[in-house]
């Protein structure tokens, strides 16, 4: 790898509230967040992962709760933020049975190794010279907590032998602690915020990426130029799965930490939400650029939609049939969403690719996709990072439409 080893000293030298550990490989850093501590605005975090159950010799333990992140040398002017996904759970049956069952419906420690990072495509690439960002200081955010990085609560769920589990759906103050981090770094280190921001989120991520904007633009002030990527988030859920989780009493406790300008997105239905998402934040922040990515059959988002609409009848999670119909109506929903924020939300466009597969970002298949009327995608990535005026640019609403389907069929065997 070719970072620059200054800063990598740098960083090892900054101390910060946080009592990080750092330790080096492959030029990525693992920094181990420590908890509890009191935020600049004077709340208290608890970093930490989920505390799944798991089996073990016929008990149920707890996993590993410790949270960590990774950070790779690079430009500190130029910033890029990545916050991994990995499911989500909201009740006894996702949090717990799927667990113990051993069919997580999501990743509950940090087990990804710099080793493991280094070998990532896509945008963490740093070999490949048609990569916009193979030059940013690239943060890596892993995904422990279930709640899409949006929690700050500890919930208590049933056992099914009647006993209470805690999770801690804490992803909120996972990435607070990250920020705070890199605030420390930036106004000890540099004595200037970074000039340019570049938010990616993968699935999960992706939810968590505009749900935590504000955060990084008050632990940022003055950065205008930001350029923000979901990647196959498109937010087709049940309103069941909105209630639960998202509501004021919602077992994450998203409310608990709302900005007020993304405040009015949560107030509607479950349909509404990434849509008004966008809308708040492309309004609020007219310097900054939104692309949303997704393929049009989207398998993983499929799924999650499947389950959250059959949520007492685990029988349906997995069956071709459900499987196919909620297909159907997450691909219909998906499509009308991202039109109706394109119309609504001028700092905003569109990726609609062909197939099923998930997640697009990390995976070298960023670099040969097409399939949305031969727009390429690490074209259409690059004009919404680099390209001043949009006249003529690749960075437009593209669409797979009318050719969605993969050319091999819809595989409906999860």
């Amino acid at each position: 790898m070719d970072a620059r080893k200054s800063l990598c000293c740098s960083l090892l030298a900054v101390t910060t509230s946080l009592a990080a550990h750092v330790a080096l490989a492959d030029d990525w850093q693992r920094i181990e967040a420590a908890a509890p501590f009191i935020d600049t605005e004077g709340v208290f975090r608890t970093p930490a992962c989920s505390g799944s159950p798991r089996l073990e010799g016929g008990e149920v333990v707890a996993t590993d709760t410790d949270y960590a992140f990774f950070i790779r040398d690079g430009d500190p002017r130029r910033l890029l933020l990545f916050f991994d996904g990995g499911g989500a759970c909201w009740d006894a049956g996702t949090c717990i049975d799927a667990a113990l069952a051993g069919s997580k419906l999501y990743y509950p420690v940090v087990d990804e190794t710099p080793d493991e990072l280094a070998g990532f495509g896509g945008i963490l690439d740093i070999h490949r010279p048609d990569n916009a960002l193979r030059g940013h200081l690239q943060v890596y955010l892993p995904y422990c907590t279930g709640d899409l990085h949006l929690g700050a609560r500890d919930t208590t769920y049933p056992l099914p032998d009647g006993r209470d589990w805690t999770i801690y759906h804490r992803g909120h103050d996972n990435v607070i602690a990250v920020l705070e981090y890199l605030a420390d770094y930036y106004a000890e280190e540099l004595g200037e915020p970074p000039q340019e921001i570049i938010l990616v989120g993968a699935s999960a991520g992706g939810y968590g990426v505009l749900y935590n904007y504000p955060a990084v633009a008050q632990r940022f002030p003055g950065v205008e130029r930001v350029r923000v990527l979901v990647d196959s988030s498109n937010g087709v859920i049940s309103e069941d799965l909105f209630e639960r989780a998202l509501a004021p009493d919602g077992v994450w406790g998203a409310r608990e930490n709302l900005a007020p300008e993304i405040a009015a997105a949560f107030d509607g239905t479950a349909g509404g939400l990434v849509p008004g998402l966008f809308n708040a934040l492309g309004w609020r922040y007219p310097g900054a650029r939104f692309g949303q990515y997704t393929r049009a059959y989207d398998a993983v988002q499929v799924l999650f939609f499947n389950v959250s609409s059959n949520i007492g009848n685990p029988e349906r999670w997995f069956d071709p049939m459900q499987l196919l119909l909620s297909g159907l109506e997450w691909t219909a929903r998906a499509r009308a969403s991202m039109w109706g924020t394109a119309f609504t939300t001028w700092n905003y466009r569109f990726y609609l690719a062909q197939g099923q597969t998930h997640m697009v970002s990390f995976y070298d298949d960023f670099y040969n996709e097409d399939s949305a009327g031969g727009v390429e995608l690490s074209d259409w990535f690059n004009d919404m990072i680099e390209r001043r005026w949009l006249f003529g640019s690749a960075w437009r609403n593209a669409s797979c439409v009318p050719a969605c389907l993969p050319p091999e069929g819809l595989d409906l065997t999860l």
